[in-house]
C-alpha cells in the first residue's frame, strides 16, 4: 500500500496493515537452505517464504489527505443523533406542559444594543512537520515457518524496528511524494541461528485519481544481513540484496457509515542478488473493515499473490484469508492482532504454503520533526 508518515497514528491503519503484516506477507525468498540427508541446514540463510516481507505499518492512512478515504466519523454522527432526540423530547415536553397550563406564549421584542467589534486573536501557524521517527514490535507465529514441504517447523519470530519518514512532499494538488527508511531486528524464538537484520528503503509517487481511487508509482530496496557466525557466513554478510518497482492501484467504498470495504491491486517487479530471486509478483487485497468505534475495528480480509520468477522455471500462488482486531491506544499509536490460514501452490516441490499464523503488532509515533 501507499504508505502515509505524514499523519498520526489512527485506526485507519489497518488499510494498510492488514495488507502488510499481511501486504506482502510472503517474502518469496529464493531456496538457500540447503539440507543434508539428515536435514539439518548447512548454513545459515533462512528461507523467507513464509515469513513477512513487509512489517506491520505504523502509518495509518494512505499518502494523502483524502476526504472519502478518512476513518468514518463515528463518534460524532452518534453524539449528533442523541442531541437531536433529547431537543425533540424537551421541545414536546415544553409543548404538553403549555397546552395544560393555557398559556400563550409570545415572543420577547429584540432590544437594540449597541455592537462591539469583536477584538480577533492573531493567528498562530504551527509549521507543519517535514518528517516522522516510527517505531514497532511485532510477534508472529506460524506452523511451517520455512515453508518447506520436507522440514516443516513450528516457530514464532519477534520483529523490532524504526522507520524514519518524510511527510508527504506536495507536487500538485493531488500529487504526494513519500519516502522512508526502515532499519529491522528478525529473531526466531527457537531457530536462533537464522536470525538476520533487514534495511528498507522505500520512495512513491501518490496521485489521487478520483474522490475514492489513488494510485502510486514507487521503487524500494531491501537487504538482508546475517546475524550469526555460519560455515559459509559472518556475522553482517549480505544474503539478499533486491530491488523493486511498482504500479499500485487502490479503492475505498463506504457500505454504511461504520462498514468499509477497500481494494487494492499491486504490480511489482523485483531484481535481485542473487539473481535467481528475480521475479514478477501480482497482489490482490480485499479487505472489509466494521468500526464499532473510532478507536475500536474489526476486519476480514482476503489476499491472493502470484509470483512468476524469471531466472528459474518457478511459479508460487496462494491465497490468503485473514481476521484482524486493531484498536487505537491514542492518536499516536495503535495495537493489532491478526490469524489466519494460507492455502497455495508452488511448482517447486520444496515448497509448502499451507498453514496458519498469527500475529501482534504494536505501533507508535516516537516524533516528529
Amino acid at each position: 500500500f501507499c504508505q502515509n508518515f505524514g499523519t498520526p497514528l489512527n485506526l485507519d491503519a489497518q488499510f494498510q496493515s492488514n495488507f502488510t503484516p499481511s501486504t506482502q506477507l510472503i517474502a518469496q525468498a529464493d531456496r538457500q537452505v540447503i539440507e543434508n540427508a539428515d536435514n539439518t541446514p548447512r548454513n545459515a540463510s533462512p528461507q523467507l517464504e513464509g515469513q513477512p516481507s513487509e512489517f506491520p505499518s505504523t502509518s495509518p492512512a494512505p499518502a494523502a489527505p483524502i476526504e472519502q478515504l478518512d476513518v468514518p466519523k463515528i463518534e460524532y454522527t452518534d453524539r449528533l443523533d442523541r442531541l437531536r432526540q433529547r431537543l425533540k423530547k424537551q421541545q414536546s415536553l415544553e409543548s404538553n406542559r403549555n397546552n395544560e397550563l393555557g398559556i400563550i406564549l409570545a415572543k420577547p421584542r429584540p432590544i437594540e444594543e449597541l455592537q462591539i467589534p469583536a477584538v480577533k486573536p492573531p493567528i498562530v501557524t504551527k509549521p507543519n512537520p517535514i518528517g516522522y521517527l516510527l517505531g514497532r514490535v511485532s510477534y508472529f507465529q506460524t506452523n511451517n515457518i520455512f515453508s518447506s514441504e520436507a522440514n516443516k517447523t513450528q516457530d514464532g519470530l519477534v520483529f523490532s524496528g524504526l522507520t524514519l519518514a518524510s511527510a508527504p512532499l506536495p507536487l500538485g494538488s493531488k500529487t504526494y511524494l513519500n519516502a522512508a527508511i526502515d532499519g529491522n531486528l528478525v529473531r526466531y524464538v527457537d531457530q536462533s541461528k537464522y536470525n538476520y537484520n533487514l534495511v528498507r528503503f522505500n520512495v512513491g509517487i501518490y496521485q489521487q485519481l478520483t474522490p475514492r481511487m489513488y494510485g502510486e508509482i514507487g521503487w524500494s530496496n531491501q537487504q538482508f544481513f546475517h546475524t550469526n557466525d555460519a560455515k559459509n557466513f559472518e556475522p553482517g554478510d549480505r544474503f539478499l540484496n533486491e530491488n523493486s518497482v511498482r504500479l499500485s492501484l487502490g479503492r475505498r467504498d463506504t457500505l454504511t457509515p461504520r462498514l468499509i470495504l477497500d481494494s487494492f491491486y499491486e504490480l511489482r517487479l523485483s531484481l535481485a542478488d542473487p539473481d535467481s530471486r528475480n521475479r514478477i509478483n501480482n497482489s490482490l487485497l480485499l479487505s472489509l473493515g466494521y468500526y464499532f468505534r473510532k478507536s475500536l475495528k474489526v476486519g476480514l480480509d482476503y489476499q491472493f499473490n502470484l509470483s512468476n520468477f524469471t531466472e528459474q522455471p518457478r511459479e508460487d500462488q496462494y491465497h490468503r484469508l485473514i481476521g484482524n482486531i486493531t484498536y487505537g491506544i491514542s492518536d499516536y499509536s495503535n495495537i493489532s492482532v491478526q490469524g489466519g490460514y494460507t492455502l497455495g501452490s508452488s511448482t517447486d516441490r520444496n515448497i509448502d504454503f499451507n498453514g496458519w499464523f498469527f500475529s501482534v503488532n504494536y505501533g507508535w509515533e516516537l516524533g516528529r520533526f
